[in-house]
């Protein structure tokens, strides 16, 4: 089979068949980019699962008229009472045939050759489990790319994604697993949502190594109003990860844990010109670990300066049509 991806012709490559699985809640100005980029996939045996929760906009119309005229080996929509990203995720899981599952988030888009590289990866020697990807940050308003990132899947790199000290790693559409290693290492947490991704890649990291390849082949959408920017959720979360995630029960790792939660508070709060509550998160950060709140703010500041230096690099990432 070929596919036209831009104007150059791409022969499909057509082993283990890759379930994507798509939790989507009122994504209906998004959903449509993300499924033109994975029918753009130049992976042919991909069948593609949409969990629908509990949508009240046109997401499931956009989802339903798209899939209509999919490429995809199968397509599988279905709607559940929301109850949550993660129940979605493993709802998709249970309900996919693939050998391979892949899993993304409804307002990002996979470039055409994310899923052939990492298939290929996943089937050289020595046959890893899972592999993963560096993504670009754009802006939903304008598609600029302000950022790439190479996400450090060391057992270190995934600590400090835990601990609020880097970028994660964006494993809700970057990664690509093996069926068996998925449930392995068990669904992704009921209980949570803006953690469920890290909290999951905790537990993977106990089982295997996750392959990076380092080019940039996910855009994660930077827009308002996203969910890990709300302050009450990220506290309620903050106090189950205590109790669930084994460093977080140290006090070392939680005070460095909250001290960078509510520094991430103060910072979204700040930027969005809500002075009150971010002084207050802001002494609550330094009240907490006034040493681990200096370090990361150093460390904001050298990312700012790197991602001056690297322009080229944001420049070079081409959005998909």
């Amino acid at each position: 089979m070929r596919f036209l991806v831009g104007r150059k012709e791409v022969k499909k490559i057509n082993t283990p068949l890759v379930s994507v699985i798509i939790p989507i809640y009122n994504a209906q100005d998004w959903i449509e980019g993300l499924l033109k980029s994975i029918f753009n996939q130049t992976y042919g045996n991909i069948e593609v699962i949409v969990i629908d929760d509990g949508s009240i906009d046109n997401s499931l119309e956009i989802v339903t008229t798209c899939l209509s005229g999919s490429i995809a080996t199968k397509t599988q929509v279905v709607s559940q009472v929301n109850s949550g990203v993660s129940v979605a995720r493993n709802l998709g899981a249970s309900l996919s045939s693939g050998e391979l599952l892949a899993f993304v988030d409804s307002d990002d888009i996979w470039l055409p050759r994310k899923i052939e590289m990492q298939v290929l990866t996943l089937l050289e020697p020595p046959s890893p489990l899972a592999v993963s990807c560096g993504y670009a940050i754009f802006k939903d308003s304008s598609l600029e790319v302000i950022d790439v990132v190479h996400p450090d899947w060391s057992v270190r790199g995934v600590r400090n994604w835990l601990l609020f000290r880097s970028y994660g790693g964006l494993l809700s559409s970057t990664l690509l697993i093996r069926r068996e290693t998925f449930y392995l290492v068990g669904p992704f947490r009921e209980d949570l949502s803006l953690s469920a991704d890290i909290e999951f890649a905790w537990r993977l990291l106990a089982i295997t190594e996750v392959v990076l390849l380092k080019d940039p082949l996910v855009g994660y959408r930077l827009r308002p109003n996203q969910m890990h920017k709300v302050p009450d959720l990220l506290l309620a979360e903050s106090q189950r990860m205590l109790g669930i995630v084994d460093i977080l029960k140290s006090q070392k790792f939680s005070d460095i844990y909250l001290a960078n939660l509510n520094l991430r508070l103060f910072l979204y709060n700040f930027i969005e010109g809500k002075f009150g509550p971010s002084i207050g998160y802001l002494i609550k950060a330094v009240k907490t670990n006034v040493f681990e709140v200096a370090g990361t703010l150093v460390s904001i500041v050298f990312k700012r300066i790197s991602r001056r230096i690297m322009k080229n690099e944001r420049r070079s990432f081409i959005m998909p049509n």
